[in-house]
């Protein structure tokens, strides 16, 4: 009895709905015929009851023109603009069409139409490959080499975007960044010493971007710089002797912020496609972050003696160059004004 119940109710409101709809595709239909007899004073009217959610989108904005034509042919310029202000709000990234009506088409050329400027939400995975640029330890460093390799990252970027010049646009925004990569070392015959390290950077990217459409296919190239503040980095390490001893392994995560120069600027370069999607823009990209400032600080380099006496570790001079991929949703905000 209840499941017949719930059907018979289902049933009703599709039927309604369904019924509300056709309702209002004849309201557009009979008053586009009273627009082409020249009958006009009736279509506000008619079109008022379902102007809020009765129409389905592509109804709403024929609707929304025949009415600005309505109040343009019968001289109420005041009401016309009205509506095209309303229009605007409701379809803010509307592209006229080749068959729009030219009066709807000169009315909407008085309003400025084009985003004040848009807001980037970015999510990326970063892989840190980190370069020697000089290397420490507590053995022959000329026999003893460590291995650094990659480990996925992540990043987080929320930037302000607005027209440059043309087809150029310029934003600055802030960054979050975990950084990561694995390190391996045979400092001694009888030890091995593998690890994680883990950085956090807080950033200010500021970039330049050029977009480009080929083929109907949107695409960008970027370059700019992000300057970043280190905030906080460890490593999990382990040392593994290959003699008997009472405490092996050796393992621990040890904080090495304080040894650490907080300042990295890095350069960037960028190439992505972009789609449209929900009123903004899809974007899915990759580039690469060039470091410029090394990490370990040469005046705290042994500081921590844990790390020398414990690991056999010592930081190497080295810069965290990024790849990174990342895909993206830019929003672009409205404010329709009359300008002419």
């Amino acid at each position: 009895m209840k499941r017949l119940l719930l059907i018979l109710i289902i049933t009703f409101v599709g039927i309604t709905a369904l019924q509300a709809q056709n309702t209002c595709t004849d309201q557009l239909k009979l008053a586009q015929r009273k627009f082409d007899d020249g009958l006009l004073d009736d279509i506000p009217q008619l079109l008022a009851n379902c102007m809020k959610d009765g129409f389905t989108k592509e109804e709403k904005t024929n609707a929304y023109k025949l009415l600005i034509q309505t109040y343009l042919f019968s001289e109420k310029q005041e009401k016309a603009d009205e509506v095209m202000m309303q229009f605007l709000k409701d379809f803010p990234s509307y592209t006229i069409a080749v068959n729009d009506p030219k009066e709807f088409v000169n009315l909407h050329s008085t309003y400025r139409t084009k985003p004040i400027f848009k807001i980037e939400l970015k999510l990326g995975a970063t892989f840190c490959m980190p370069k020697v640029v000089e290397q420490y330890g507590t053995s022959d460093i000329n026999t003893v080499k460590p291995t650094y390799k990659a480990k996925i990252g992540y990043n987080v970027e929320l930037n302000y975007l607005n027209k440059l010049y043309k087809n150029f646009d310029y934003s600055i925004g802030a960054s979050l960044t975990i950084s990561n990569f694995d390190y391996k070392n045979n400092p001694t015959s009888y030890s091995a010493v593998s690890g994680t390290f883990t950085s956090w950077y807080v950033g200010l990217p500021i970039a330049c971007r050029y977009n480009y459409k080929f083929k109907g296919i949107n695409f960008f190239g970027k370059i700019g710089i992000e300057t970043v503040y280190l905030v906080k980095s460890s490593a999990s390490l382990t040392r593994k002797d290959n003699i008997i001893t009472r405490q092996e392994p050796f393992t621990g995560t040890e904080n090495l912020l304080s040894s650490q120069n907080k300042l990295d600027i890095r350069p960037l370069i960028a190439i992505g496609t972009s789609f449209n999607l929900l009123g903004g823009w899809l974007n899915v990209a990759a580039g690469y972050k060039f470091s410029t400032m090394v990490q370990a600080n040469k005046n705290k380099r042994y500081a921590n003696q844990t790390l020398s006496t414990k690991y056999f570790f010592v930081q190497d001079d080295i810069l965290c160059n990024q790849t990174y991929l990342s895909v993206s949703f830019i929003k672009p905000i409205y404010k329709p004004k009359k300008i002419k």
